[in-house]
């Protein structure tokens, strides 16, 4: 058995959810938090944070999730200032810019929260999820190239996503190109994708900004086509989100996955030894009948990929999406951080 003086940091988060699980550490306060944390008792947590803190004022680790514990209790610049000492601690902590960027979100300090996604991408040019917020921040900031520009270099990264293609070539179609949106449409179609809120403008791009391969391609049936998460009419239902409400039932999903992971996690031993550690993006499909199908990893090492595909594996059967009042696939995906710290 390897013994090791480095503790061990699981981080992961998708769409607007924050969340970060830490493996137990040599510190009763710390370790009280983050069961809190990760059972929903945020004033609690808080608590033992501090004491925490207070003990050792140069713990990343309780900073960060203190933060994640404000931000789910809406004290956002108790939750920034949290962040921002993790930052100062640990400057190429691309997850604390990331999660701090979208408070600035919400708070609509929209240059602030540009700045920190930047860092994030100077930090790992490949943290796909920053190139998703930074996107919708260049919509709300009224800069459409930039959103556009946004998701062409998203696409370098993600070159068989049909996703970004979808995004772009709705804010192309803002943006009055009507061509540049078609190609994006047949793009992401013949990709696998799945067409909600552009079929409103499919009949007028038909009509007049497509050719003849790219109408074929838009035309197609979409029966056996993948149906995005963010879009899909009714999203896949986990065991115990049955009496969630209607408006809630997607996030539901996203922190039942989250909490699967927490609780099937284990750091490979080999990798501890070696000092591996990195980001593994995960992709996997809900199929129709609410397995879990097509489990694919893209990460830094095959001892961390394993692991990744070891917990999705392991994911219950859940109830299928639906859209058009059929049972559809629908593909989810989530990047898991492994980081020796």
């Amino acid at each position: 058995m390897f013994h090791f003086k480095k503790k061990l940091l699981l981080c992961f988060f998708l769409f607007m959810t924050q969340l970060s699980i830490a493996q137990k550490v040599d510190d009763k306060l710390y370790n009280r938090g983050t069961t809190y944390l990760n059972a929903g008792d945020y004033e609690k947590a808080v608590k033992n944070f501090n004491k925490s803190i207070e003990k050792n004022d140069k713990f990343i680790d309780a900073y960060f999730n203190r933060a994640l514990s404000y931000t789910y209790l809406k004290k956002y610049d108790e939750a920034i200032n949290d962040y921002s000492i993790v930052i100062k601690l640990d400057p190429n902590n691309e997850v604390s810019f990331f999660n701090r960027s979208r408070i600035f979100n919400l708070k609509k300090e929209y240059q602030k929260a540009l700045s920190d996604l930047n860092s994030a991408i100077n930090i790992d040019k490949k943290f796909i999820e920053v190139y998703f917020d930074k996107a919708q921040l260049m919509i709300k900031m009224r800069n459409l190239d930039g959103a556009i520009y946004t998701y062409t270099n998203l696409i370098e990264i993600l070159p068989n996503d049909p996703i970004p293609y979808y995004n772009r070539g709705l804010i192309k179609y803002r943006n009055g190109d009507k061509k540049g949106a078609c190609e994006d449409a047949a793009l992401s179609k013949s990709k696998n994708g799945f067409y909600t809120d552009i079929d409103i403008i499919l009949k007028e791009l038909i009509e007049y900004s497509c050719d003849e391969k790219q109408k074929k391609i838009l035309l197609a049936d979409d029966k056996d086509m993948d149906v995005p998460f963010a879009t899909v009419e009714k999203v896949p239902l986990y065991p115990g989100c049955e009496k969630v409400p209607k408006s809630e039932k997607r996030k539901c999903f996203q922190e039942q996955i989250q909490k699967h992971i927490a609780r099937n996690f284990r750091y490979p031993e080999e990798a501890q030894y070696d000092g591996i550690q990195g980001r593994v993006f995960v992709q996997f499909t809900i199929g129709k009948n609410g397995s879990i199908i097509g489990i694919k990893t893209r990460g830094p090492h095959p001892l961390l990929e394993d692991e990744a595909r070891r917990i999705i594996s392991l994911l219950p059967r859940v109830s299928p999406g639906e859209s058009g009042g059929e049972k559809v696939n629908v593909p989810f995906s989530i990047p898991i951080i492994f980081k020796l710290q």
